[in-house]
């Protein structure tokens, strides 16, 4: 409810960079659904940039081209180049979002979707890429790591 923000909102503001507020019955759910919408594109992202290194090496090109092509133009993502650091440099752990979590979350995305008539297919394939990268035993590492569900065994290295 509205005149509960003044006294939370100190707290909020300790643990997050920004609160958002959805709206004044937390019992619409609006908070949650929004939260799936954002994660949706957090993943989606995540996914493709894994997906773009991993061709990259699947095709022997130096990442850095890409990044190259990409600079300055409105492909050219904050996020895109910190997760790709994160796998360049091995850098996965510790996990900001987790594999595991990413799963789930993706999953959940996709039942959300389902359930209003969406089909939400990069997110059904970005839940399969989280759920090969967990099996692979990188299940706590950073979501970035899902660049080695693109490889089987050891081809990432």
């Amino acid at each position: 409810p509205a005149e509960g923000r003044t006294a939370v909102g100190q707290v909020f503001d300790a643990v997050g960079s920004r609160t958002v507020w959805t709206g004044d019955d937390p019992a619409t759910g609006s908070a949650t659904r929004l939260k799936l919408v954002a994660n949706s594109w957090v993943l989606a992202a995540t996914g493709a940039a894994g997906e773009a290194l991993a061709l990259a090496k699947g095709l022997d090109v130096d990442p850095h081209a890409f990044f190259e092509v990409i600079a300055g133009g409105p492909l050219d993502m904050g996020y895109l180049r910190a997760k790709s650091e994160l796998v360049l440099e091995d850098r996965l752990t510790p996990a900001s979002f987790a594999v595991g979590t990413a799963e789930k979350d993706a999953r959940l995305i996709v039942r959300a979707g389902e359930q209003h008539g969406v089909r939400l297919d990069v997110a059904a394939a970005c839940a399969e890429r989280f759920r090969r990268a967990a099996a692979q035993g990188r299940g706590d590492q950073d979501m970035a790591a899902a660049y080695y569900a693109s490889f089987d065994g050891s081809a990432a290295s």
